[in-house]
């Protein structure tokens, strides 16, 4: 039997990363030495409410093996040696897996010590990769492997109980657009069910073109509209990790 809830969320927004690394010192133990600098990462919520004991990977864009990962203390701080030369892709921890939060500034063969914001609602997570026939609820075939990698997190967090959100652009009229949205978030939850979710902590809602990421007004804009995001509605009973 299908199942929708419908209300107004706040629009989703991923992550911001902000500040650059400068010669002056932070108030740590830590000290920079030949190959490594000193970064300090702080790591909050959509509404700066600090992120305590998360785990953040670091992992090198030109250099795989410039992997790291770091755990935030009770006010959502860490502060770690990070390998010169390099920018990183910072994965935080989200309830189907890893999650692609942003991108750090260089770390120059001269930096010392620096520091950058991650803001992250690992509540909400857009399901990028997941896209559908132009007006239809089929699934194109490249979105299967990003279904199945959240499935499989999905299962690693068995208390979890998520919406699976349908977003749309404004094309195609409001009506048209509300019933579009409800069929492919619709789509994604047969999905999951049929790869192993328990059906029972799983609803699926339609949005329609109520929550734009961007502007319709421009093709790019209108492509990041139409979307799938997954928001957990008990975490504070979910402890999600990276694996």
């Amino acid at each position: 039997m299908k199942r929708f809830r419908f209300g107004v969320l706040p629009v989703f927004s991923a992550v911001l990363c902000v500040n650059l690394f400068s010669s002056f010192a932070f108030a740590r133990d830590l000290l920079p030495n030949k190959t490594h600098a000193v970064l300090t990462v702080t790591y909050t919520n959509n509404q700066d409410v600090p992120q305590a004991h998360k785990k953040l990977t670091f992992v090198g864009q030109n250099d795989p093996n410039k992997r790291l990962t770091v755990t935030t203390d009770a006010e959502g701080e860490v502060t770690f040696h990070i390998p010169r030369e390099e920018t990183y892709t910072i994965y935080c921890e989200s309830v189907t897996g890893p999650f692609d939060c942003g991108t750090s500034p260089y770390v120059s063969p001269t930096a010392s010590t620096g520091g950058i914001t991650v803001v992250f609602d690992d509540t909400r997570v857009e399901l990028k990769g997941v896209n559908f026939k132009a007006g239809s609820a089929e699934l194109e075939p490249e979105s299967i492997e990003i279904l199945d990698k959240a499935v499989a997190g999905i299962l690693k967090n068995p208390l979890a109980h998520i919406e699976i959100q349908g977003h749309t652009s404004s094309e195609g009229g409001d009506a048209f657009n509300q019933t579009l949205s409800e069929q492919r978030a619709y789509t994604v939850f047969l999905y999951m069910v049929e790869h192993g979710v328990d059906r029972g902590h799983l609803s699926a809602s339609g949005y329609g073109s109520s929550q734009p990421k961007a502007s319709n007004a421009t093709e790019e804009g209108r492509r990041k509209n139409r979307r799938i995001e997954l928001r957990v509605l008990n975490d504070n009973e979910v402890e999600v990790e990276v694996k």
